[in-house]
């Protein structure tokens, strides 16, 4: 074989290699693209990943793009020297289509492949960057009614079915472990406060104890009271710090159980809770409390949560503190634990 042959070859197979990769790169945008919108779908909560994953969709889609183009012109030499170099066996795809048929005439038209795999990569990446700038808009200025952020009890209002449906939807043992093997078979007299569906009033009551719980909420009380109606559980209304409810007056409680709560308490008003949940408890009462640490869901207030600024809190109002444990988040969110606390009056 002569060197003009051997040339022929070696470009015929660099062309035939450069076809082959061309065609996989859509593919391989789809998987990308298709890859990050699905990441983006489960962790709608973690701003920063999801601003990561649909910023490499558009950047990856983009680059995609000129590799394209890249690759095209590329070809176009190796074609150029192969119509040169055999001009006689050269099969010519160059548009000739003399057809009225439009489609026809479009699919024939010189780089239509291109073209098309070009419009595919653009639109992801506009896609991609339009999800970016809604989500980021959304961030900043939620509008909805369902999704802005709303005072914590205006929240439980609006949005109480849904909250009572995933409440109801997790057992007491499973989201109190530390607890069950902690209580004493005898009758109890117990405040919940924050008692949201009433789920832990009513597994209260089921054991036999006196049971108050307080929620704040009126939509909350009234699905809890709905759905627990034969709990025999005295429902108020009332939150911290005051907890003024004639039923309250005076009462003192062996248990009081704040869970999920101390995140919606402004700074300010934590030490007067503290001293009113001291106030409730009998001599040898003692209150479990859960933290939340991690960031807030989206169109709920909330404050920040410090351990250890906690723990310091309950001793100055007169608490002894023990740690019962930290734990996952039991509905499944995964940038959210919890930590659990037994408050006592007895040293």
């Amino acid at each position: 074989m002569d060197l003009k042959s051997e040339a022929y070859q070696q470009n015929y197979q660099q062309f035939r290699s450069l076809n082959q990769i061309m065609w996989q790169i859509p593919v391989l945008a789809m998987t990308l693209t298709g890859g990050l919108w699905f990441g983006v779908s489960r962790i709608p909560e973690n701003t920063w990943l999801v601003t990561a994953l649909l910023l490499t969709a558009v950047v990856g889609n983009g680059a995609l793009f000129a590799v394209l183009f890249r690759f095209r012109h590329v070809m176009d030499c190796y074609l150029a020297w192969l119509r040169q170099a055999a001009p006689d066996g050269f099969v010519d795809a160059s548009a000739n289509s003399t057809t009225d048929n439009r489609l026809e005439r479009f699919c024939n038209r010189d780089k239509t492949v291109r073209n098309l795999f070009s419009f595919m990569l653009c639109w992801s990446a506009l896609c991609s960057l339009a999800l970016l700038g809604a989500f980021w808009y959304e961030q900043t200025f939620q509008q909805d009614p369902m999704t802005k952020n709303l005072d914590a009890i205006e929240f439980y209002d609006q949005h109480a079915a849904a909250l009572a449906d995933s409440y109801e939807a997790v057992s007491f043992e499973d989201a109190y472990p530390f607890l069950i093997s902690t209580l004493p078979t005898k009758s109890l007299r117990i405040i919940d406060i924050g008692s949201g569906s009433g789920r832990d009033a009513a597994w209260f009551a089921s054991k036999g104890h006196s049971v108050i719980a307080v929620e704040p909420s009126s939509s909350m009380r009234a699905l809890a009271k709905a759905i627990h109606e034969n709990g025999g559980i005295e429902w108020i209304d009332g939150q911290l710090p005051e907890l003024s409810h004639p039923l309250l007056s005076g009462a003192k409680f062996d248990i009081a159980l704040m869970s999920a709560v101390w995140m919606h308490i402004p700074p300010e008003e934590r030490a007067p809770c503290l001293a009113r949940l001291y106030e409730l408890l009998s001599d040898e009462g003692a209150a479990f409390v859960t933290l939340r640490i991690g960031p807030s869901d989206k169109g709920r207030s909330m404050y920040s949560v410090d351990a250890t600024e906690f723990e310091q809190s309950a001793q100055k109002a007169g608490f002894s503190v023990n740690s019962e444990g930290e734990f996952a988040d039991i509905l499944g969110r995964p940038n959210v634990r919890w930590l659990a606390y037994r408050l006592s009056k007895g040293p």
